[in-house]
């Protein structure tokens, strides 16, 4: 029998570490997408824990997320979220609220337009060629 293999991860609750190969973290999200070339809508108040993986993908978050991992390139994000980690390449992610962000990979382009439940949004850009926008 051959084995069959999923593009889309929804509602999980186990470990992708031993699934995504050159990744060696323990990734847990309630809504994972491993997939490229895709759009999707995530309702935040369901699904708290977003993990973009693949490539090319078009998200849009309704409500606040926890938290939102882009570990892919070429993705275009938009919504809110608590804690927002962009690893990834290339990336277009535009942000209602959030209240820490982590911006580890290359050209993307990230706007933050206020806080969650901070003051003022925490954006830390350890990557090279990001354009960040934030509140002042």
């Amino acid at each position: 029998m051959k084995p069959r293999s999923f593009a889309l991860l929804v509602a999980i609750s186990g470990t992708l570490g031993g699934t995504l190969g050159g990744f060696g973290a323990t990734a847990r999200a309630d809504v994972s997408v491993i997939d490229n070339d895709k759009t999707l809508d995530v309702d935040c108040a369901k699904d708290p824990e977003v993990s973009l993986i693949g490539n090319h993908l078009t998200v849009t978050m309704k409500g606040v997320c926890t938290k939102i991992e882009i570990t892919g390139n070429h993705e275009t994000v938009t919504g809110s979220a608590t804690v927002v980690f962009i690893a990834g390449n290339h990336n277009t992610v535009t942000l209602e609220a959030a209240d820490d962000v982590t911006v580890a990979g290359n050209d993307n382009a990230l706007t933050v337009r206020k806080a969650v439940k901070r003051k003022a949004p925490k954006v830390s850009n350890v990557g090279k060629g990001n354009q960040v926008t934030q509140p002042k």
